[in-house]
Order: structure tokens, then C-alpha cells, then sequence
């Protein structure tokens, strides 16, 4: 069998039709700027996009006034497309979007934008509900198949060179057509740049896949765990419609468990994927609105550390990374970190380098659905562990402390707390409503509101008392807190404080 040819398109382009294509082309679409020596006396590529979608926006804007046609809108009686344009307008309507996908891309960050590319997870163009919005999980396949390959570590870092699409095809599996129509269209997404004809070389994101291993376990956990996952939830649902079951999920399907284990389980067994897993969610635990910073400086534990002696339990705390920074600032008390043996034996020993601190922090190994070993703690800590399960479980792992509760003992969860549509910041809501659905591919599992969690204190305990949500403005995790009360009598069932009496 002849060799396939590579078509024309994906090769680099002769002077002749790169002139072409330039003079048709939108100033959006551009993908490597060239550094100027003096910096100081032109705006920045930020000020130059703003302009520029005012000016293009101020266009539409003024022809659709003028025109007396009805203004876009996502009400549900707005016109269904954008109005019809002479070419010069839809030349401006396309640079409006070109440039604020730009703007977000560089106000977000290369990390941020990598970490939630992956997820596909854009803000909604002007053009609404267009090919551009419907096409993303294209993202998530470029992404895979860059990480999977190890591209990106096959690209010089230092900046001062590029390689050739002949030498990387060289170094992987891919065909040349496959290997440039991945990097075209990841660099649609600032991820590599073509710099000359033929030449890759890095961009701030592309370097970061090549350099952070935490980001790439992120990448690799979402594309080859979650997206494969994701395509099979609508077979789980029609199987188990109540959706409750952690054997029955999207991810049982793709990887031919159901029935059989959890997907906790299935990862658990290969080192490979369970190490992919504590990576990627490291990473998670380092992005924005989610460091762990927000709980440690924002939790009072004052009264606990005063009295000199209080116990902290850390429930499928992992390597106990919260717990070594609570041990900083809070030096009068001691800390248990929970997690299942494979966990455990995989932790850093010492578990940091201040002998202070790791002197006060235990580690040990525990299934929290069996009953809770460590008897009248201060504080029993869930971060991130009551989302990934459905009700029934969640109150059986919260019932599993019940043996172990002193009077007043606290007990805190540290995930999303779901608010009212529409009251978060339109990106903080996409991620975490993200998040929710996410849970449901992997665990069948979910995100709760307030009376949600409410609801599952009660449901595991009326003794549990809840004293409601509190998270701090720059964070996207909140703080959900109930005290077990066990002299309490809830009266008319209603659980309010005020219908609590002893």
C-alpha cells in the first residue's frame, strides 16, 4: 500500500498563498506576536482587544439601531440568530468574538486556561448556540492525544529554538496528517504556535504541559478517564434511572465494570491510573478558588487550640496536605489523617520537613464506611469526599461517625455548595455546575445546595445539628458545617435552631 499523501492544507503554505490567506484573514486569528524591543509606549495586547471589541461592538450596535432590528438577547423572546449583515459587519461581528475569546484567554491565564480546556469550558460566544459552542469537545481530543503522545516534551522549552513537524512525527506514533491537524488546532486555542513555516514552538500553555506534572495528570485524568466516561452516561441512565449506584455509572460503562466495582476501585488497582488520579487532583487543589489556603486562614479553631490537646481528623484526607498547614498555624493541636492503606504507604515520610509539625500529625489507614476508629475528636473534616457519593452512601459514611461523636464535636465538609441559579459569576457557576455533572459520569454522585446538605445531616441523624454554609469571596469551596447534639430533641421535624430543645 502507497503512502497517504498529505494534503495540501496541512502543509506549510508557499509565499504566494500565505499572502492570500493574510489578506483575508482576522487580526483575532493570529498566534504569534512579535516582541517588540520598546513595550512602554504601546498598549498591551489586553488594552488592544478591549479596544478593539468596542469599536467593532459600537459598529453592530449602531446598524442595528438603525436599522430598527431586534437587539440580541437571552431572554425567551430574543431572536433566535444575530441579524443578517452586510459583509463589512459580519467582518466586524467575527472580530467581536475572535477578540474576546482572546481577552478571556489572556485575563484567565495559561494554566486556568489549560486546566478547564480540557473540560472544554468556554464562556458563550456572542453568536450563542453557534458551531464554535457545539464543537468544543473537540478541545478535550487535542488535548488528549498532545498529553497522551507527550508532545509537548518533545518541543524545546527554552524558547530560542523550534522544531520541525518532520522531526516530531519522527519522535511519536502519529502520522504527519494526524500530528499537524492535532497542533492546528490546539494552537486555535494558544496551545503551540506554528513560528515559521512548518516550525512548532511553545506558548506559555503548551510549555506548562511539557513542565507541570500535576497539570498533566489533570489533562489525563479528564481526557482518558472522564471523556470516555462521559459519552456512556445516557446508556447508565436508561439502565439505573434513579442514578445512584457507584457501580452502574458513565465510567462503569466505558471501562466494562458495571456491576462489578467502583470507579475508586477500578483506579485503585493500577498504579498508573491511581497515581494519574492524585496528581490531578492536586492540581485541582492548586487552581483558583480552590487552594486549600481558604479553609486554613479561614476556619476559626481558636477555641480548639486554646484548650490545648484538640484532635483533628482529616477523612480521606490523602497525603494530608490540609492538614500540614492547619499543624502551622494552629500549634496546640494534633491531627489524624485518614486514607485507605495504599494511600497511606505512599505518603512522604517525614510528612514534612518541620519536625514541629510532623510530630503533631498522624497518619492512618481507614475506609470511612466502616465505623470512625478515632473516638471524641474536636473536628471530623470531609474535603472533597461527600460529592462523590449519592445520598445512600453519603448518610451511611456519615452515620459511620455517629460510634465516635462526643458532645459538640464538629463536623465539616469542604466541597461546592450549589446556589441559586444565576447567583454565582457566570464562570465560577459553569465550573462548578462542571463539577456536578462530572460527579454524575464518574460516581453518580452530585453537588449539593444548602437544604440539600441540610437534608443529609438529618436523614443520617436528627442529633445532627446544622449551622449552615459560609464560604469566602475569592473561593469557590465552602465551609458546611453541622454539631452533634446528641441531648437535643428535634421537635416538629423542621430541624431550624430555633426548633431545637433540650
Amino acid at each position: 500500500m502507497g503512502k497517504f499523501k498529505v494534503p495540501s492544507w496541512l502543509l506549510p503554505m508557499s509565499s504566494s498563498n500565505k499572502d492570500k490567506q493574510n489578506r483575508r484573514s482576522f487580526s483575532g486569528f493570529s498566534h504569534r506576536r512579535v516582541k517588540s524591543d520598546d513595550n512602554n509606549n504601546k498598549p498591551s495586547r489586553m488594552m488592544e482587544l478591549a479596544a478593539k471589541i468596542t469599536v467593532e461592538t459600537e459598529k453592530l450596535n449602531r446598524y442595528v439601531r438603525d436599522n430598527g432590528l431586534p437587539e440580541p438577547g437571552f431572554d425567551v423572546d430574543a431572536p433566535d440568530s444575530f441579524p443578517p449583515l452586510p459583509a463589512e459587519l459580519q467582518t466586524s461581528r467575527l472580530e467581536v468574538v475572535c477578540a474576546a475569546q482572546e481577552l478571556e484567554s489572556l485575563v484567565r491565564g495559561p494554566r486556568e486556561n489549560v486546566r478547564w480546556a480540557v473540560w472544554s469550558v468556554r464562556f458563550q460566544s456572542i453568536s450563542g448556540l453557534d458551531f464554535t459552542e457545539t464543537n468544543k469537545y473537540l478541545n478535550t481530543l487535542s488535548l488528549q492525544i498532545i498529553n497522551k503522545y507527550g508532545i509537548a516534551k518533545l518541543v524545546p522549552v527554552d524558547g530560542s529554538s523550534a522544531v520541525s513537524l518532520s522531526q516530531l512525527q519522527a519522535k511519536t506514533k502519529l502520522d504527519p496528517t494526524n500530528l499537524a491537524r492535532v497542533l492546528r488546532h490546539a494552537m486555535t486555542n494558544h496551545i503551540f504556535c506554528e513560528s515559521s513555516e512548518g516550525e512548532i514552538s511553545h506558548t506559555a500553555a503548551s510549555r506548562l504541559l511539557a513542565q507541570d506534572e500535576s497539570l498533566q495528570d489533570w489533562v489525563g485524568f479528564n481526557s482518558e478517564e472522564v471523556f470516555p466516561s462521559a459519552a456512556q452516561v445516557l446508556k447508565a441512565l436508561e439502565a439505573h434511572p434513579e442514578a445512584t449506584s457507584l457501580t452502574m455509572t458513565g465510567f462503569n460503562f466505558a471501562f466494562d465494570t458495571v456491576g462489578t466495582e467502583p470507579m475508586f476501585v477500578t483506579l485503585g488497582r493500577d498504579p498508573t491510573r491511581a497515581k494519574r488520579m492524585g496528581g490531578a487532583m492536586a492540581s485541582l487543589s492548586a487552581g483558583e478558588g480552590y487552594e486549600p489556603r481558604h479553609f486554613v486562614d479561614g476556619y476559626d479553631l481558636s477555641d480548639v487550640d486554646r484548650r490545648g490537646g484538640g484532635v483533628f481528623v482529616d477523612v480521606g484526607g490523602s497525603h494530608g496536605f490540609v492538614c500540614v498547614e492547619l499543624a502551622r498555624r494552629w500549634k496546640g493541636m494534633t491531627f489524624v489523617v485518614q486514607d485507605l492503606p495504599q494511600t497511606v504507604d505512599s505518603a512522604p515520610v517525614p510528612i514534612c520537613e518541620d519536625p514541629s509539625v510532623a510530630a503533631r500529625i498522624r497518619m492512618q489507614k481507614h475506609d470511612f464506611f466502616e465505623e470512625q476508629p478515632v473516638k471524641g475528636a474536636d473536628v471530623y473534616y470531609y474535603r472533597w469526599i461527600l460529592h462523590n457519593y449519592s445520598t445512600p452512601y453519603a448518610v451511611k459514611l456519615l452515620r459511620n461517625l455517629i460510634p465516635a461523636l462526643k458532645p459538640g464535636a464538629r463536623v465539616v465538609v469542604n466541597e461546592h455548595c450549589l446556589r441559586a441559579p444565576g447567583a454565582e459569576k457566570p464562570w465560577d457557576e459553569r465550573l462548578i455546575r462542571g463539577m456536578d455533572l462530572v460527579m454524575m459520569i464518574a460516581c453518580n454522585a452530585q453537588e449539593r445546595d444548602e437544604e440539600q446538605f441540610r437534608q443529609l445531616f438529618r436523614e443520617a441523624d436528627e442529633r445532627f445539628v446544622f449551622k449552615g454554609v459560609t464560604r469566602s469571596d475569592d473561593c469557590r469551596m465552602s465551609v458546611v458545617e453541622a454539631v452533634w447534639e446528641p441531648g437535643l430533641v428535634r421537635m416538629n421535624g423542621r430541624g431550624e435552631d430555633e426548633d431545637v430543645v433540650g
